[in-house]
């Protein structure tokens, strides 16, 4: 009993936070509802891109629409948890910037827990109800049947989506520490590079693919994972293999990007802000 009355006692600040960062949102609610027709806009608007090169090829690189809805539906998914969760990594830059990381210094408690949580963003919601209705559109056209296995291998697989795209804003935030600005590194890395997981992986040149295969491995978000649940065969994978390492490949980018926060950490000096 004891041990349980601690642990909540240890994450009790971690969920203030998050339940002040969600008041703090919620108080301005007419930005709050327009910035959720905002994703709904700019997600939709991407849906019908895709959907006009469907109906005028019947397929992108060999998959038809059901499968393409699938591939997005696995995107958003992970998309959706990531934009709630580590929210505070896109404007870490305020926080060394304005200072407040000096404070977050001489609190108890893990900065890196506190960037995320203060900065929790309810707004992810929105993605993951946009995620669930493609993935709803996908099993319709594709009558997927979703045995314990399959839905086991689901969760796996945004698990992992989840922890590569976090690991990557960690990874990016954590220059912050050595540059205080990275707004330019925000938008190439975690922003314009995940366009490339709108498609197909195999319809990308060879080295793009070994790019986002074993550089930066952000194809094990949903590429790699669909084959697995679509019982897809495709001879551009590497290896057959790689289908099942989401998860596994999603451990090893965020253990990496908490080794680049510490290390950043351990080597920040304030801006006297």
């Amino acid at each position: 009993m004891s041990k349980n009355k601690d642990k909540q006692v240890q994450y009790r600040p971690y969920l203030q936070l998050i339940k002040s960062s969600i008041q703090s949102r919620m108080e301005y609610r007419g930005t709050f509802i327009a910035f959720l027709i905002t994703i709904f806009g700019f997600y939709a608007a991407q849906v019908a891109v895709i959907w006009v090169m469907l109906n005028k090829f019947g397929s992108i690189g060999g998959w038809q629409p059901g499968e393409m809805a699938f591939l997005y539906a696995l995107l958003i998914l992970s998309t959706g948890f990531v934009s709630a969760i580590f929210s505070g990594m896109v404007d870490f830059s305020d926080f060394i910037r304005e200072g407040t990381f000096d404070r977050l210094l001489l609190r108890p408690l893990s900065t890196l827990g506190q960037v995320l949580t203060m900065r929790f963003d309810l707004t992810g919601l929105m993605h993951l109800v946009l995620g669930f209705v493609a993935l709803a559109i996908a099993t319709m056209l594709l009558e997927i049947d979703w045995t314990a296995q399959r839905i086991g291998f689901l969760l796996l697989a945004v698990a992992g989506g989840v922890l590569i795209l976090g690991g990557v804003r960690i990874i990016v935030a954590s220059f912050c520490f050595f540059t205080v600005q990275n707004e330019s590194l925000q938008h190439l890395i975690v922003f314009s590079t995940r366009e490339f997981l709108m498609y197909p992986v195999s319809i990308y040149v060879r080295s793009v693919q070994v790019f986002l295969t074993f550089l930066f491995p952000i194809a094990f978000v949903n590429y790699y994972p669909a084959h697995v649940l679509l019982n897809k065969q495709s001879a551009e994978l590497f290896n057959p293999v790689l289908a099942y390492l989401s998860f596994p490949v999603g451990v090893i980018v965020i253990s990496i990007s908490l080794l680049f926060w510490r290390f950043g950490k351990n080597h920040y000096s304030s801006t006297g802000s």
